[in-house]
């Protein structure tokens, strides 16, 4: 169980990364996770105004009798007449509200990589080796679908370690596009439509800029706005650590993806499906416990 408190900050046990909380003549103690303390230390000065989130039940912490913080909600300097916010979560959702409502064309990516050997490695650059995307206008209405493996360029044959990961063979890989077939594919979407490219992690897009290097093409890709999901459910829940592609898809369904294989068409599906269920949360038009889910 949880509950909200808030108060003047009287002090800090920074050794301790605990924070004592002034409220109602009265001095309580709260504790938190290292990450927190780090991400949020910068604010911690006496006569702060501070909102959490914490844990009902308090129990002995380094000596302490303490309540857990969940999450820091907001901090101000409470100036009687010009209080200045230095944190607001409520603003920070808002914003991430504001990135997913945004009318544009949305085009849902995923990309799969070829892996290194098991040994000889040195030399190896990974590749683009298939590609899957869901291209829909800004009403959700999808436009077109894509799915396609893609022949490597630099080191042809894939690596045994990238056919037992991805569950796929040689002779697939080479019934592939070219890369440069690809990079026009992608060229013609970004032209025509000027997408909003909604991706879970940094990954897909360090590999697509990767590749037009390696490729001495152009990278237009650097004028698209790239979305990562991931981030923006990081930002949104407050958590510390990354989430997986369908961990994060058990969030909002019954139907557990969890044992799903590496395929980029499918990912680039589930993407969208957190997508559309992410901004139905956003928009306050349905509610995940993601503390009871993680």
């Amino acid at each position: 169980m949880t509950e909200k408190a808030y108060g003047i900050l009287h002090g800090v046990i920074e050794e301790k990364r605990i924070i004592e909380i002034r409220s109602r003549r009265r001095v309580d103690f709260y504790y938190m996770s290292k990450g927190m303390f780090k991400n949020f230390m910068m604010y911690f000065t006496a006569g702060m105004y501070v909102f959490l989130t914490v844990n009902k039940t308090p129990k002995i912490q380094k000596g302490l009798l303490v309540k857990n913080i969940i999450s820091i909600d907001k901090v101000i300097s409470p100036d009687k007449n010009h209080p200045k916010i230095y944190y607001d979560i409520s603003l920070i959702k808002s914003g991430v509200k504001n990135v997913l409502n945004d009318k544009r064309n949305r085009l849902f990516i995923d990309f799969e990589m070829s892996m290194p050997p098991y040994s000889n490695y040195e030399n190896f650059i990974s590749e683009i080796i298939q590609v899957g995307y869901v291209l829909t206008d800004t009403f959700g209405k999808e436009i077109s679908r894509y799915s396609s493996y893609v022949k490597p360029s630099f080191f042809p044959e894939i690596s045994l370690r990238t056919i037992k990961f991805l569950h796929i063979t040689q002779e697939e890989i080479n019934t592939g596009v070219t890369y440069k077939d690809l990079y026009s594919n992608l060229y013609g979407i970004y032209r025509n439509y000027n997408p909003a490219v909604y991706v879970w992690g940094k990954n897909d897009q360090l590999e697509l800029d990767k590749a037009n290097k390696l490729h001495k093409l152009r990278n237009f890709t650097k004028s698209m706005r790239f979305i990562d999901l991931l981030n923006l459910h990081k930002i949104y829940y407050g958590l510390k650590n990354d989430i997986g592609l369908f961990n994060a898809y058990n969030l909002y369904s019954d139907v557990d993806l969890s044992d799903q294989k590496h395929d980029a068409f499918e990912d680039a599906l589930v993407t969208k499906e957190i997508f559309i269920n992410f901004k139905e949360v956003c928009d306050k038009n349905i509610q995940i416990d993601i503390k009871n889910n993680q």
